[in-house]
């Protein structure tokens, strides 16, 4: 005859609430202790931290060199200095700052920098002489030899559009067109474009104060000779020297192409005499 063992299922029970109930405890132990812990081993952050943080826009756009708001303004406590400034806030949050750390506001905190497009050639004005098809990026299209003939223009796909975190970029008439109001000068635009197109340039803050931003360039990147560029575009630098033959001239020949010198002084009636006198009408003005 088989034995049959009766298991006691009351103590099975009574022995599981117990092992419940022990590392129930064990368990809130340890969580005194760790909060115990944490509050002591805690570094206590410094007060400006937060009061510099209600004045920084909080967008963490990177354009001050840093990758956050957060690390920004621990850097300026840090150092007690204002190398860089918030492209976002402008001046208003630079002189905030500054009066919360009671520090002076440096000569470079003066400049607001802009992106501005070195190609101003419209469809029409950029000779095609094949069609690209493939994905809508500048990048796959430099590589296969771009949309246009000319090897130094902009493709007008965008890449520059999709990077900008303040949408100050758009493609109209097939270039990139920058709205220098929005433009926070964070150079994303120019890592991405793959013909170096973007470049940036300082606007003084007087002049934003007076809500009138404008700023000159030479829209065209192209080194080649005035045969070539003629045969690719109508609106490329020739070359030619004029804009440099205007006595006070802040313009200046590299490589067949011309150049802004800004850190030279000159008003905008001269930089305007200048740009009418360009036969290629490459010389733009960008004014929001």
């Amino acid at each position: 005859m088989m034995n049959i063992e009766v298991v006691n299922l009351s103590f099975i029970f009574s022995e599981g609430i117990k092992g419940l109930l022990t590392l129930g405890i064990i368990g809130v132990v340890f969580s005194v202790i760790l909060i115990i812990l944490n509050e002591k081993l805690k570094v206590k952050e410094d007060p400006l931290v937060e009061e510099i943080l209600k004045v920084l826009p909080g967008v963490d756009c990177g354009a001050c060199g840093f990758p956050s708001c957060k690390m920004y303004g621990l850097q300026i406590i840090k150092e007690r200095k204002l190398n860089s400034f918030c492209k976002v806030g402008g001046r208003e949050v630079t002189e905030k700052i500054a009066n919360i750390l009671n520090i002076k506001v440096t000569p470079e905190s003066s400049f607001k920098m802009v992106a501005v497009v070195r190609c101003g050639a419209e469809i029409g004005e950029k000779k095609v002489s094949t069609i690209y098809r493939g994905p809508k990026s500048c990048r796959f299209a430099h590589l296969v030899g771009g949309n246009i003939d000319c090897k130094y223009g902009c493709l007008g796909l965008g890449d520059c559009v999709d990077v900008c975190p303040v949408g100050a970029i758009s493609i109209k008439k097939g270039k990139a067109e920058v709205d220098i109001k929005k433009c926070i000068g964070c150079g994303r635009c120019i890592e991405v474009c793959p013909r170096n197109l973007l470049t940036l340039v300082p606007v003084l803050v007087k002049e934003q104060q007076e809500e009138k931003l404008s700023v000159y360039y030479v829209a065209c990147n192209n080194k080649e000779k005035a045969l070539y560029v003629k045969n690719v575009c109508s609106r490329g630098c020739l070359g030619c020297g004029i804009c440099t033959r205007t006595k006070n001239s802040p313009f200046y020949l590299q490589e067949n192409l011309a150049y802004l010198d800004y850190k030279r002084k000159a008003d905008s009636k001269l930089l305007e005499e200048i740009r009418n006198k360009c036969p290629t009408k490459c010389i733009e003005r960008n004014e929001s």
